[in-house]
């Protein structure tokens, strides 16, 4: 028994190394290979990041603890998506471990091998013949929904959903412990990888003991509510000790957006988006988001299903199917419907239609806005319709060899159909290098004790390519520095407001750590403006990015050299703030003339050390056109006047708003400093110059004292 089980162990392994090789290639396998992981700029690139930032931090309570990512509100191994199971593994051997060391190759593989291994242990639970359970393991390994998530491997762990079915199919007569305790461990080890998975195994934790409770009477009712409670108690246990549940607040586990925004399309079963069938059409969907309900079955699978569907019918119609057997199924069915549901949300939708739309119990609608990728949750039902479809084509009474010819034609086609799927990838190997300048980066990072791109906690950059915030922190992690941003799945909210308030408060009284290097972009350039007048800062320019740091701090080399085009632009912005330093309040001589109505408004305004930071809009009402007209910030007190000119800011969406020729120009943000006028309280107004050359002046209900 032992070598016939070893046996089927090689051979099912054997056939998900050949198609590992052809879906991924086998050096993905290679744990000092990270180049396919961070040249695909996208969630494999997260995912990597956030395993080799925890591999270089020093170990903390919660265990699953990432200071320097996400910097300095930081994050956790489970919120980067990093499988944390694998990530507490081989954290105690950092040390020892290689600088780029990656896992995520060999979790792959393990998911592939282990939805084999299950298929073949469902299977043999209703004793299909040798030939079909390796014709079924490799329909298994190769459906769409598995291949689709690649790209996301903590949501590849589809075992876990296989491993519950059978779990749930296997007789419990003197057994029921034992498959119990397999399926709190198949819970524990989801607790241990992404939050979406475990939900859905819970479900199977729940329906388990109760099938052996209701059905089989293999254990009391005391056993039946014990195991899943047990269940819970480990999820709240670990995800204390690795920090995924917080006692302050501020992380935000619930999205502000409608869970029905990523629900699952009725279409979905038949819908291969366009590129993954050689055979169908892309069908459409009500928003691109909805690709968290990909469940493309595949040609093969459909005709094998509808096979399925029309001979469970028949048997039904002529009543040969046991009671016992019908509520057995019904209990699972019971479940992955259930889910199946919450995936399709309260909006239902077909193509690109939206059918209908229903109010939602207010306990729905929570759990929809923590899990708002809903449309995952058809993943128990669609493997379901997979396992479910092929048990029921080996009951059909046909000859053996037909039976497996036509399950190999089958195959054959949904291989065909789907090959994009398991073909699309050809993977890099070898040393990752950013298409940036990586030796100049390093080198400077490492003068400086941490790193903040500015605006803070922001991912959407994208100057060079879409996600270039990543090879800046690939580039900072190679200089063994924290830096502030990077995609995470949660964030404490509270904490990030709290750091860009004091950030901003430093920036714009003029303060700067000279231990701390900024990364910026042109368009942002003006939240420095204090520092850049007063001259206190150095800034430089390469590949796209600006970045700034206090002078007097001697970090680039000889051989750093801007080019023409850099070079012109920082000599433009040194000049304009050599020419407009410290700019200053002038007293008026003029009339102020308010005898024109004058439309304004401040999208922000602030005054702190002696600071005005303001942006907004002013507009003369009955102006058609304000191409040339000047706007100024006046300031009054009892005894005198002082203006000073705004920044200009173009807005379009003024002259939309008004349906007016052309108001682009009423736009201002400028940063304002008042250092030059006498104390006391003022009233801030507003004076616009015409084109005419006259002044019209408005008050505001704004006022500061300048102290």
């Amino acid at each position: 028994m032992l070598k016939k089980d070893k046996s089927n162990y090689l051979i099912i392994a054997l056939i998900t190394i050949v198609f590992f090789h052809f879906s991924y290639g086998l050096k993905i396998l290679d744990p000092t290979n990270i180049n396919w992981l961070m040249s695909a700029h996208h969630d494999w690139g997260t995912h990597y990041l956030g395993w080799a930032f925890y591999k270089n931090d020093s170990w903390t309570f919660p265990l699953g603890e990432i200071k320097s990512y996400n910097y300095p509100i930081g994050t956790n191994i489970g919120f980067t998506d990093s499988i944390p199971l694998l990530a507490l593994i081989f954290k105690p051997f950092s040390y020892f471990l290689p600088e780029d060391f990656q896992y995520i190759g060999l979790w792959l593989f393990i998911c592939h091998y282990l939805i084999a291994l299950y298929t073949s242990k469902i299977l043999k639970l209703y004793n299909c013949s040798n030939w079909l359970i390796i014709l079924a393991i490799i329909l298994m390994i190769s459906n769409p929904v598995l291949l689709f998530r690649s790209i996301h491997p903590a949501l590849t762990s589809h075992f876990l959903i296989l491993g519950s079915i059978y779990n749930y199919l296997r007789p419990s007569i003197g057994n029921a412990k034992s498959i119990n305790k397999h399926q709190v461990l198949l819970f524990f080890v989801s607790t241990t990888l992404n939050p979406y998975i475990m939900v859905m195994i819970f479900g199977f934790n729940v329906v388990v003991p109760l099938k052996h409770y209701l059905l089989e009477k293999t254990i009391t009712l005391k056993q039946s509510i014990l195991y899943p409670t047990f269940s819970i108690l480990l999820l709240v246990i670990f995800w204390i000790i690795i920090g995924m549940i917080e006692f302050s607040k501020g992380t935000s586990v619930a999205s502000a957006e409608p869970f029905s925004l990523y629900s699952f399309n009725l279409n979905s079963f038949f819908d291969p988006y366009g590129y993954y069938s050689k055979i169908l059409p892309d069908l459409g969907r009500t928003n691109p988001f909805q690709y968290e309900g990909f469940a493309y079955l595949g040609i093969g699978m459909m005709i094998l299903i509808s096979f399925g569907f029309i001979y469970v019918l028949f048997k039904l119609i002529n009543k040969k199917i046991e009671k016992q057997v019908l509520k057995k199924w019904f209990i699972l069915l019971f479940l992955c419907l259930g889910l199946l549901l919450f995936s399709i949300t309260n909006v239902v939708s077909f193509n690109s239609q939206i059918l209908a739309t229903f109010p939602l119990p207010k306990i729905i609608e929570k759990l929809g806005f923590i899990f708002r990728a809903s449309g995952r949750f058809v993943w128990p039902f669609y493997y379901l319709l997979f396992i479910g479809s092929i048990i029921v084509f080996s009951k059909i009474k046909i000859k053996s060899y037909f039976k497996i010819a036509v399950l190999a034609l089958i195959t054959v086609l949904q291989l065909y159909d789907i090959q994009e799927l398991y073909t699309r990838w050809n993977l890099p190997s070898g040393t990752y290098k950013t298409v940036l300048k990586d030796e100049k980066w390093i080198e400077i990072m490492k003068n400086f004790d941490n790193i903040i791109i500015y605006p803070s906690f922001d991912y959407n950059y994208s100057i060079n390519y879409n996600n270039d915030y990543q090879d800046l922190s690939y580039l900072a992690l190679k200089a063994g520095k924290p830096i502030s941003n990077g995609y995470v799945a949660r964030a404490n909210v509270t904490k990030a407001n709290e750091f860009n308030s004091f950030l901003m408060t430093d920036l714009t009284s003029g303060n700067i750590d000279s231990n701390r290097l900024f990364i910026t972009t042109d368009k942002h350039i003006n939240a420095f403006d204090v520092l850049l007048n007063e001259g206190t800062v150095d800034i430089h320019k390469m590949d796209n990015f600006v970045f700034i740091y206090k002078k007097n701090k001697n970090l680039l080399s000889k051989n750093f050299v801007e080019n023409y085009e850099t070079k012109n632009f920082l000599d433009s912005v040194k000049t304009y703030y050599k020419k407009n330093k410290a700019p200053s309040f002038e007293p008026i001589d003029y009339k102020l003339l308010s005898n024109k109505p004058i439309k304004f408004f401040f999208d922000t305004f602030s005054f702190d050390n002696n600071t005005i930071k303001t942006r907004g809009w002013a507009v003369l009402e009955e102006t058609t056109n304000n191409e040339k007209d000047i706007l100024f910030l006046i300031l009054q007190n009892e005894s005198s006047i002082y203006q000073i000119k705004l920044k200009p800011e173009n807005r379009p969406d003024i002259t939309a708003a008004f349906g007016k020729q052309n108001l682009d120009n009423a736009g201002f943000n400028s940063l304002i400093f008042t250092r030059n006028l006498p104390k006391g309280n003022y009233v801030i107004g507003i004076v616009i110059n015409s084109d005419k050359g006259e002044k019209y002046y408005i008050k505001s209900d704004k006022n500061i004292t300048i102290k």
